[in-house]
């Protein structure tokens, strides 16, 4: 995380100094992540059925004009990765078959610093925006949590997932690329978008049994920027 923070800073430092930039814009955002997994190697055709694991996203967020309608748009958020495994089958009980099953609920928290171009168009109140640019991801911790399914799920104790094993990449590149509105709301900017991430590096990479698994998914969120003059 420090890693992180020292990152972003310098790339908002390095900006300002080279634009000369009278003002910038600093706020927050929260929003929903719907997570999801690509797996590679022998073993992805035996790999169970894959669900989305929905998280939460929160962060802080600077913008930057760099020229007319462009801006530049760091972050520093932290967001829940994450993917569901489950079987099931049908138990004839008393002629009525029972769905029964189990699931594996992984979930990875991440301090990520997406870098992005902002594109806006509209007026200067109010309209529309695009946006894409790398993003750097930590994997602060992890833990598994099994599932077990009859009629209800049944929440079983969950286990920490030790990224410290050299089969886990704690450090993430990924491609992030997105759409939203704003709107001028006050000394600032209310906005909302949703955006798409696909990582470019392997979570994990396991050469004894072949598997390789890359996180990637999009989320919605809303926030708030905060107009400075400097």
């Amino acid at each position: 995380m420090k890693n992180l923070s020292f990152f972003a800073a310098c790339m908002m430092i390095v900006l300002l100094a080279g634009q000369g930039v009278s003002q910038i814009s600093i706020g927050g955002k929260a929003g929903i992540n719907f997570a999801d997994t690509r797996v590679e190697g022998l073993l992805n055709n035996l790999v169970p059925t894959q669900q989305t694991y929905t998280g939460f996203t929160a962060g802080i967020v600077a913008e930057v004009p760099v020229s007319g309608r462009l801006s530049f748009r760091p972050e520093l958020n932290y967001i829940q990765k994450g993917f569901i495994i489950s079987e099931a089958v049908d138990v004839n009980v008393l002629g009525i078959d029972v769905p029964v099953g189990a699931k594996a609920k992984t979930r990875v928290n991440y301090v990520e610093a997406p870098l992005m171009l902002k594109y806006n168009f509209g007026t200067a109140s109010s309209g529309f925006y695009v946006m894409g640019g790398p993003t750097v991801a930590y994997a602060a911790n992890a833990h598994l949590r099994p599932v077990a399914s009859v009629i209800i799920d049944i929440n079983l104790p969950r286990t920490n997932i030790n990224l410290s094993d050299n089969i886990y990449q704690r450090w993430e590149v990924s491609g992030t690329m997105g759409a939203g509105a704003q709107t001028t709301a006050g000394n600032g900017t209310l906005f909302a978008d949703v955006r798409y991430n696909l990582g470019l590096t392997n979570m994990l990479n396991n050469p004894i049994v072949d598997v390789r698994i890359k996180n990637q998914g999009f989320n919605i969120s809303a926030g708030y920027l905060y107009n400075f003059t400097m």
